[in-house]
Order: structure tokens, then sequence, then C-alpha cells
């Protein structure tokens, strides 16, 4: 398939924003690593200047839900950043973004490795969420059955002269028969990790580690322009 026309087939299928997935046949928006409390982290790590996290992800996902208006929103885990107990103000913070979301779609949360402190703050999340073919993980675990799968967990940047841009990565019935497509960090504020500088062996899901990684594509959205990259391995 040539990249033209392999751009056709996933403008058919999806669009893409600001690191979301929006899946048109279901009308649900996927999006994946959010980390509310990362700003936190950072702060006691020495920052001194205030990064407004809160701000920034209330910005990003009230655009995507006045862009796409999905009947359904699903977070495909590392919902927070803190693998300890979360202070009050993370909490805080957690509850606001959630409830803009809640205010105009049904949200979904997939849990990921960061979010086991997410049913002590009060929130349910699920391992994986199936809908109309399509099957929402974190990465963190080896799944055998699913359908076209979606994920995060790897944080997909793409090294460019110097620049590190986030990625979405998609690879056509290279997963068990069934396509695959890896999100890009929602949140800003974390660190990307380059797939076209990546041996498999450093892959963190055990899903992409069984499979052919060259072989993805990765797929730029910047200010409303989407790109479509060859495979990994011809970059």
């Amino acid at each position: 398939m040539s990249i033209e026309d392999l751009r056709e087939h996933l403008f058919e299928r999806f669009d893409f924003l600001l690191g979301s997935l929006y899946i048109k046949e279901i009308g649900t928006c996927v999006l994946s690593d959010i980390h509310i409390g990362l700003e936190e982290v950072l702060f006691a790590q020495g920052l001194v200047f205030p990064l407004r996290e809160r701000e920034e992800l209330l910005k990003r996902i009230e655009h995507i839900l006045e862009r796409f208006n999905p009947r359904k929103l699903v977070l495909a885990g590392d919902v927070v950043h803190s693998f300890g107990r979360a202070d009050q103000r993370i909490r805080r913070k957690l509850e606001i973004v959630l409830s803009a979301i809640r205010s105009r779609c049904e949200l979904v949360l997939v849990s990921g490795t960061h979010d086991g402190m997410l049913p002590y703050m009060g929130f349910t999340a699920q391992r994986r969420y199936d809908e109309g073919g399509y099957t929402v993980s974190h990465g963190d675990e080896d799944l055998r059955e699913h359908g076209h799968l979606i994920m995060g967990h790897e944080h997909p940047v793409l090294d460019v002269e110097m620049m590190r841009i986030p990625c979405y990565l998609f690879g056509g019935g290279i997963m068990d028969g069934m396509d695959i497509i890896v999100l890009p960090a929602f949140n800003p504020l974390c660190q990307g990790v380059a797939v076209n500088h990546l041996e498999n062996s450093d892959l963190l899901s055990p899903l992409l580690r069984r499979i052919d990684t060259g072989k993805l594509h990765p797929v730029v959205e910047m200010e409303g322009e989407v790109m479509v990259f060859p495979e990994i391995r011809r970059l």
C-alpha cells in the first residue's frame, strides 16, 4: 500500500488531534498517558516555574470534545503519574479533569502501570475496553485475544533534526492479524521515546516486543495537518 493509499485508509476510519484518536465508526475517542500530577513531581525535583498542567490538559480536552463530540471517551491508562499516595491537590486536579469529560460524554478508564492508586481515590478502572471490533489497552500486558488494538504506554516521538515530535504508530494487520495503533502521551510534559532510534529490546510493552516494530508507520498531527510517514525501518 502506498503512503497516499494508507493515508486515505486511515482518514476513512480515524481522526487524529492533539494525541487523541477518534474512531469514526463507533463514535469513540481514545487518549492515553495523561499522567495527572507529573507537574508536582517535577516541582519536587527542583523545577521553579509554573507549568499549568491542569489548564493545558483542560484546554486540550475541550478542543477534542468540541471537534469530535464523541459519545464516549476512553482514557487508555496512566491517568495519574504518582505510583504512591497522591496528595489532595492531585486528587482535586484529577476530579476536575474527569468531571470536564463526564459533563460532555460517557467516560471509560482503562488502568495502566501508574494507576494503582485510582481505586483509593474513588475511581474505577478496567484492564481493557472492547467495542466494535476494537480493543483499548494501556499496553503493559500481553493480550492474545483482542480486536484492532489501541494502546499507549510507550510515549512515541519522532526525532527529526533535533526536534522530538509526538507521533502515533500504525501497523496494519501485524498484531495477530489485527491492526495496532500506539498513541503518543497526551500530557505534553511527558518525555518521549524516539522510535526511529529504538531497538525492539528497548520497548516497554510486551505487545510491541513480539512484533516487528520496523513495520510501523509514524503518523504526526501538527496544527490540524496529518502526515503519514514510511515504515520506521525506512526512515
